[in-house]
């Protein structure tokens, strides 16, 4: 049944994400166009730099709000899908209310991931317009003989955990900012009557600034000892001990994950009251 559901709700919100994915291809092709007259060193008429500095503008405004209606995408199918009329509907289906959870969630991080993929797609399509006529033939391969290989050169098999490590910390981060906003929308609907959607945001702009505050304090009363104890790191324990720091974050994410699914699933099940 999580299937079902997990289908079911990627294609409500893949439903219009896929129109703003192809404008925002449409863009980056316009953007690689504009960077092309940017660095052409031919001496251009004055309109036509005037066009494609209105034409660059609008592209990165445009990849911007293609990022902006994905998460207005997710979460106003998990609004409606809950805490609307739909949610009456949707919770007399005969599944546990954690599988309903479980494929907002999933759904999510699929259109998370889907348009951070579009996003490079989009990037790498400008760049390639733009500078391909003055990009030598073996550039990517400088570039990445420079940049991975000095890495792994430096790094060895750690660099295998780095890049696991990395993948694992955006994900935890996406799917902590996802329940992040579940939780606010869930409290929201829970003591609002009216207004619900105002309410979430003035939840969210409040526990994001807590957090927030939390975060900054410890950086500023912790920054220079955290300095300079990694300054005086051995040099041939420098990798174990930042592959360490990044398990912990991991496991710091990891907790906080833990801790917010199980405040909104707790609130789904005990709290939500849709009369």
């Amino acid at each position: 049944m999580l299937k079902k559901l997990i289908k079911y709700d990627f294609r409500a919100v893949i439903k219009y994400w896929w129109i703003a994915a192809l404008s925002s291809v449409v863009l980056s092709i316009a953007g690689g166009w504009c960077i092309s007259v940017f660095a052409s060193e031919k001496e251009l008429p004055e309109v036509l730099y005037l066009v494609a500095t209105l034409v660059a503008i609008v592209a990165v405004l445009g990849l911007c709000a293609f990022s902006v209606l994905t998460i207005v995408f997710v979460y106003s199918r998990f609004y409606k899908n809950f805490f609307t009329d739909e949610g009456y509907l949707t919770f007399t289906l005969p599944v546990k209310r954690s599988q309903l959870l479980n494929s907002k969630l999933i759904a999510s991080m699929m259109a998370s991931g889907l348009t951070s993929l579009v996003i490079i797609l989009d990037v790498a399509i400008a760049i390639f317009i733009g500078l391909n006529k003055y990009i030598e033939k073996d550039f990517f391969k400088e570039i990445w003989d420079e940049l991975v290989g000095e890495v792994i050169r430096e790094t060895g098999f750690y660099a295998v955990i780095y890049l696991v490590e990395i993948l694992l910390l955006v994900i935890l981060f996406t799917l902590f900012s996802t329940l992040f906003v579940f939780c606010c929308i869930t409290i929201a609907s829970i003591i609002a009557k009216k207004a619900k959607i105002i309410t979430a945001i003035g939840v969210y702009y409040v526990a994001n600034s807590v957090f927030t505050f939390v975060l900054q304090m410890f950086w500023l009363f912790c920054f220079d000892s955290i300095g300079n104890w990694l300054y005086d790191i051995p040099k041939n324990l420098t990798c174990p001990v930042y592959a360490l720091i990044m398990l912990t974050g991991i496991l710091f994410f990891g907790m906080c994950c833990g801790i917010l699914y199980s405040l909104q699933y707790w609130m789904l099940d005990r709290k939500l009251n849709l009369s």
